[in-house]
Order: C-alpha cells, then sequence, then structure tokens
C-alpha cells in the first residue's frame, strides 16, 4: 500500500494513504500528514496532546506519568 507523505517536508510518513486520519498521529485537519519531527517543531507551545485510550488504559499514576514522559521524549526526537 502506499505510504503517505509529509506535507511540510515531504518525507514518507508510516501511514497508509487509506489510513483513517482518527488513527494516525500529526494528521491536521485542513492541512494534512506531518512527519513526527515536522509535528512537533510546529506543536512546540508547552503541551503535548496524550490519547485518551492512554490515559483510560492506564489506571496506575505512576505508570500513565511514565507513558507521557516517554511521549514526550518521543516527540522531541
Amino acid at each position: 500500500m502506499a505510504k503517505d507523505h509529509c506535507v511540510l517536508c515531504g518525507v514518507e510518513t508510516a501511514y497508509d494513504f487509506n489510513t483513517h486520519v482518527d488513527m494516525r498521529r500529526g494528521y491536521i485537519d485542513g492541512a494534512g500528514q506531518l512527519c513526527p519531527k515536522c509535528y512537533s517543531r510546529g506543536t512546540e507551545h508547552g503541551a503535548i496532546a496524550v490519547d485518551y485510550n492512554i490515559i483510560l488504559g492506564t489506571p496506575n499514576d505512576q505508570e500513565l506519568g511514565a507513558k507521557v514522559r516517554e511521549l514526550y521524549y518521543e516527540i522531541k526526537k
């Protein structure tokens, strides 16, 4: 299946064209798919988005904190 490309830098992303936008990370409505680097550069404003499934699926607060920190560092790569 053909992969989608970042609308800013053109790099191939991990998402197939037919992957629904609700199942993607870094998709901007009205703009398109961004790669992780372009997405993190454009969203550096002191906050990150955490999928509610991670929050609801992690009953232990300490584990949730670890997952949020992991997401933060993943975005900063």
